[in-house]
């Protein structure tokens, strides 16, 4: 007897409303997946606290105490000038009775740097300033401390803005003699005493 030949059954393509329906069925699962597992525990968000039921989130806040690693910070640059000579040091002592005032100012380059110190026993108005050597006109000077209402002490650093003379007029404002000791170092070449607005040229010498 003979048989019949038999054929395969034919494969029907799924239809467009099978694709959509299992599209959306993996798009279900995958969120579902998302707010129960992967934000718990990889972010510590736990809307429907699923994560903490499973002790996800644990996972998250581990994480998130690790010690990050340290950036180095570079250090700032120092600031280094060399200068063509020994520094120079200045002492001088004065004493000004009630009215009177007196100037003293030290020549330096421009970049150039002095320390500085000056003790009263009594209050005195005072202005830090100086004068370029190329000045615009015959009255031009450049403040850089003016204390009217006195003071008897002052401590610090400068470096010179302009070549020019810098130094300090003090006045006694008071109804009592006033002295003072003002001590100063640094890359100056010259210096000058000016009383009533007259000009002296004071020695300075080299560190020792």
């Amino acid at each position: 007897m003979g048989t019949e030949p038999q054929t395969a059954p034919k494969m029907e393509a799924p239809s467009k409303a099978a694709i959509a329906k299992a599209a959306g069925i993996a798009l279900a699962v995958a969120l579902v997946l998302l707010f129960t597992v992967v934000l718990p525990a990889e972010y510590g968000f736990d809307p429907l606290k699923t994560g903490k039921y499973l002790k996800l989130t644990g996972i998250a806040q581990a994480g998130a105490s690790q010690p990050k690693a340290a950036v180095p910070t570079p250090a700032p640059a120092g600031i280094y000038k060399p200068q063509p000579r020994i520094y120079k040091v200045d002492s001088q002592d004065f004493q000004l009775a009630p009215g009177e005032g007196v100037e003293m100012k030290y020549h330096m380059q421009k970049g150039a740097g002095m320390v500085y110190a000056w003790k009263a026993d009594g209050k005195l108005a005072f202005e830090f300033h100086g004068e370029p050597d190329q000045k615009p006109n015959k009255d031009y000077y450049e403040s850089y401390e003016l204390n009217e209402q006195g003071k008897d002490s002052s401590f610090g650093s400068f470096i010179a803005p302009t070549t020019g003379i810098h130094g300090w007029f003090w006045q006694n404002k008071g109804d009592k003699d006033v002295q003072f000791h003002l001590h100063v170092a640094g890359f100056f070449d010259s210096a000058k005493m000016f009383v009533d607005g007259k000009p002296d040229d004071v020695p300075v010498e080299d560190v020792k």
